[in-house]
């Protein structure tokens, strides 16, 4: 029955993977990883997530492919990984640097004083690309990440950007660890299923199974509070049929039996999905998880279940007249609405102490948070908003788009 279990799991998983790869994105979407996505995303959304490799000068350059995601006559002569290059040829490419990000205006004026968040995830080298641990021993990448997460800091800090809009993660299960030894303070996660270094989305998918069928969520969130990792970051598949089906687990989900069931094992525990796909996105706000999403597009202004669309729940929460107007509004009048609401909803930064503490007392009772009300109050003189708090981030900045990123 296990073996079973595996094998379909890779089967769908890897249909699934189909799917992701066969999406069609528009070409007037912001190209992903790059400064001006980011800073779109972060003004769309509740925060933003990217990812950061190191280059050949041991600099930080924003990029996700292990290889160059470009044309190969915009490459060039360029060795093909990233890590094999130097930042200023990265950069000359198109390709920001992080040093570039967290010194843009509008992306650290939403950070320090709006209550939006930056999740960096680290990306590991490719075995062959000349740095990192090669291919013997993952856990020999430990110092490689550790001096990661110290340069970052390193330039967090200079800018002077708070630690609590910020989470580091990567898939590598030793991010703790990394942190660990270099007396790292600020918030570290790892991703959950764990993945290879090296082939393709489908390879690693199809590595990620049998951690996928047979971990707990239970043990999941008890892994990370023992870290204390502030979040889960997982896939979409564990709480989506058929794949939650698919697990030695109960069956966690976004409605009815499961959904109770997922509310009463997390108590609030933030949890954190890609692909936060627009299907399911009510449900997944319901369901108090927070949502990477590759639609973060202002045009979109409804979703398929036909209410309008809000994706600033945290930074610029609707109370229950605003709630009820998105839910019933025509969907010809969905824009107009969206618009209005941007410029008349109090923004998070704005609000007094009795009006924090109302949303607050809504979302605690919603998603069974199992703290008091104030373990969770931070009074007006703060832009911080509790971790639980449900979120729309926008993925690599407005999402992810087609390959080659630059042609």
């Amino acid at each position: 029955m296990s073996i079973f279990r595996i094998f379909m799991a890779i089967f769908i998983c890897c249909v699934f993977e189909a799917i992701l790869v066969g999406m069609q994105f528009s070409e007037d979407v912001l190209k992903e990883n790059t400064l001006a996505s980011l800073t779109r995303g972060i003004e769309l959304t509740d925060g933003i997530e990217f990812d950061v490799r190191t280059t050949l000068d041991d600099e930080l350059i924003v990029h996700h492919d292990k290889k160059l995601a470009v044309s190969e006559k915009l490459r060039g002569d360029l060795p093909k990984f990233v890590e094999s290059n130097n930042q200023s040829d990265l950069m000359e490419l198109g390709f920001p640097s992080l040093s570039e990000v967290i010194d843009n205006s509008k992306i650290s004026t939403n950070l320090r004083e709006h209550g939006k968040i930056m999740n960096i995830e680290l990306k590991l080298p490719h075995p062959s690309s000349g740095a990192g641990a090669g291919w013997l021993n993952s856990r020999k990448n430990i110092p490689y990440v550790s001096n990661m997460l110290s340069k970052c800091a390193e330039l967090l800090e200079e800018a002077e950007i708070p630690k609590h809009s910020i989470i580091f993660y990567g898939f590598f299960k030793h991010m703790n660890y990394s942190a660990k030894k270099i007396n790292f303070d600020w918030n570290v996660s790892s991703l959950f299923p764990n993945q290879l270094r090296f082939g393709t989305r489908k390879l690693n998918r199809v590595y990620a199974s049998r951690e996928f069928v047979f971990r707990s969520l239970n043990s999941m969130i008890k892994i990370q509070k023992s870290r204390n990792s502030p979040i889960l970051p997982c896939g979409l598949e564990y709480f989506i049929p058929p794949y939650n089906g698919m697990r030695f687990d109960k069956k966690y989900g976004l409605s009815g039996k499961s959904l109770e069931r997922l509310l009463s094992l997390k108590k609030g525990f933030p949890i954190y999905v890609w692909p936060g796909l627009i299907e399911q996105e009510s449900l997944l706000y319901d369901a108090g998880i927070s949502i990477l999403s590759d639609s973060v597009n202002s045009t979109e202004y409804s979703l398929p279940d036909g209410s309008a669309r809000w994706i600033r729940h945290s930074t610029q929460p609707l109370d229950h007249e605003w709630s009820q107007k998105f839910k019933n509004t025509e969907s010809e009048n969905h824009k107009g609405l969206v618009v209005e609401a941007i410029k008349e909803i109090a923004p998070w930064n704005e609000l007094n102490d009795v009006e924090r503490k109302k949303f607050l007392e809504q979302w605690r009772k919603k998603w069974y948070w199992e703290k008091p009300l104030d373990d969770y109050f931070l009074d007006s003189s703060s832009n911080k908003l509790p971790w639980e708090s449900v979120r729309v981030i926008g993925h690599r900045g407005c999402g992810s788009t087609s390959r080659p990123i630059f042609s």
